[in-house]
């Protein structure tokens, strides 16, 4: 629609209809505000929730984790010879080790008939990374003219069964190609080669024996049926032939570790780091005078876990008081942009500090989480078996604050909770940790976690978990989709109205524009008439 902006009223519309429109839309603001208020407090809602999964998953890694709350110390008498790291399942005590010998892989390394003892004829004409067949007269053992091979080589697992894989090699493949793929390859052998000597070494990865009959690094091929076939000692086989193995005689025996544990003699382990009882076990080096290994309860890792537990309750419930209890700004509605160009950054700064104070203040979720907290700490944990030395907090000295504006803040004798510690650490970790079927069995921090999970779905119920949540599916998303909906119905209305004004503004001027030409030719015909 055509808009006339005065030429015939000499009034200026524009601003007219900006000045009436500006009054039509004061309700407008009010709504803006409320979703604005509303927003804000689903995100309060959101951050006090991720407060309480912190919470939650911080006393699962932390109280509840048995590794952390009965935490073993080790103490070697000869670290140099035997190094230990209890497990929480390991029973505390004394532990002795003598006459040990060390585990060792099986390594094989070539004794050819070239120039010092390598494979190799010619080690200065000899270019590991050029075509390993193609080099056949600098090699011995193998054929000249050869232009592919095949190979295999097994170890043995656990059961003593063989494994083997099988390499080809063609008219491409370099020295350094042959070594890689077997380095590579699954079977956890080594491979190296020393260009000043031109000799080759094979070691096995893991140590000690699998195969009890005998070497646990075996060259062959692989047959028609997919059978490993070990080559005989001395049979021209393309590997071993060519690297200078074919006596198949291992320069070291693979070897387990053998020692005498509590009196307990010959044992034996295919590994030098072994575990027993609980009990991980390194031995360092070869020894036969007796070693005294030590397993004790690490009392003061015990004690920092209960602390940062308590830490992490008190900033807990500090933050639920705090928001509970800030005081709402009636007359500090959130600003709407407009508002906001009208202000300094610092008021700006001001008003926001007051427009988020109090969204969350009384609130009946958070009030009743932290409620039900304070409660649970004061229950008595009693255990199916009824065997338990401490059923109450306060018995290993932790109390709430008599200040009661603090709302529960935990306060901790330290000398009391580390003569607990020390006295029955189990019983310690029970009273957080202990998991029943009924709720006085269960330990306080399950309970505390029970009562989070709660409110973390009640929260959800209200706010939605996260940003990704579709407002439908909360109750404070659909009063803001509600919200929504009124502005976009209001601002509809509004350009109506504004249609309004312009076409009387319009019609206004028309009507007058047309006065103004019927007064013009009036005054132009009575002109011409006095002139007769």
């Amino acid at each position: 629609m055509n808009r006339m902006t005065g030429f015939a009223s000499g009034m200026d519309i524009n601003q007219m209809v900006s000045d009436l429109m500006r009054a039509e839309r004061q309700p407008l603001e009010p709504m803006q505000q409320n979703s604005m208020e509303l927003q804000l407090k689903i995100d309060e809602y959101r951050q006090m929730n991720l407060k309480f999964s912190e919470f939650r998953n911080n006393t699962f890694d932390g109280i509840l984790r048995s590794s952390n709350m009965r935490s073993r110390e080790t103490v070697s008498s000869n670290e140099a010879a035997v190094t230990a790291r209890a497990s929480a399942s390991t029973p505390e005590g004394s532990y002795t080790i003598s006459d040990a010998s060390l585990a060792r892989a099986e390594m094989h390394v070539s004794e050819a008939a070239g120039e010092n003892g390598s494979f190799v004829n010619d080690l200065a004409a000899f270019d590991r990374s050029e075509s390993f067949l193609q080099q056949a007269e600098l090699l011995h053992g193998v054929e000249e003219g050869q232009t592919e091979a095949a190979f295999a080589i097994a170890v043995f697992d656990e059961n003593g069964a063989a494994v083997p894989q099988e390499f080809t090699v063609d008219e491409s493949s370099s020295l350094d190609d042959i070594l890689n793929d077997v380095n590579q390859s699954a079977l956890g052998v080594q491979a190296f080669y020393d260009e000043f000597s031109g000799r080759i070494s094979l070691q096995r990865a893991e140590t000690g024996v699998f195969n009890e009959t005998g070497n646990e690094i075996q060259f062959g091929e692989i047959d028609a049926d997919g059978e490993f076939i070990e080559a005989e000692p001395g049979e021209q086989h393309f590997f071993s032939t060519a690297f200078g193995l074919e006596n198949n005689t291992p320069m070291q025996e693979a070897a387990n570790a053998a020692f005498t544990m509590n009196g307990l003699s010959e044992m034996e382990r295919r590994s030098n780091s072994f575990e027993i009882n609980g009990l991980n076990v390194t031995l360092n080096q070869p020894f036969t005078e007796q070693v005294s290994i030590g397993v004790s309860s690490d009392d003061e890792k015990i004690f920092d876990t209960v602390m940062g537990f308590v830490e992490d309750y008190n900033e807990l419930v500090s933050a639920m008081q705090e928001k509970t209890g800030e005081e709402y700004f009636r007359d500090y509605a959130p600003l709407t942009d407009e508002q906001r160009r009208e202000l300094s950054d610092t008021e700006v700064e001001m008003w926001e500090e007051k427009s988020n104070s109090g969204l969350l203040r009384r609130d009946s979720i958070i009030s009743g989480a932290v409620s039900s907290m304070r409660s649970q700490f004061y229950e008595p944990v009693n255990t199916a078996d009824g065997d338990q030395a401490f059923t109450q907090i306060t018995e290993i000295g932790i109390t709430t604050s008599t200040d009661f504006r603090q709302g529960g803040i935990l306060e901790v004798n330290e000398e009391q909770l580390r003569a607990s510690i020390a006295e029955d650490p189990d019983a310690v970790f029970n009273l957080f940790a202990a998991d029943g079927e009924t709720q006085e069995e269960r330990g306080i921090a399950r309970r505390l976690r029970a009562t989070l999970d709660d409110s973390i779905q009640q929260i959800g119920q209200r706010a939605g978990r996260t940003e990704m949540s579709g407002n439908q599916t909360f109750t404070l998303g659909r009063e803001l989709e509600q919200q929504s909906d009124q502005i976009s119905n209001f601002e509809r209305r509004m350009q109506q109205v504004e249609q309004r004004y312009w076409s009387q503004f319009n019609a206004m001027e028309q009507a007058m524009a047309r006065a103004n030409a019927q007064a013009e030719q009036l005054m132009s015909q009575m002109g011409g008439k006095q002139g007769m």
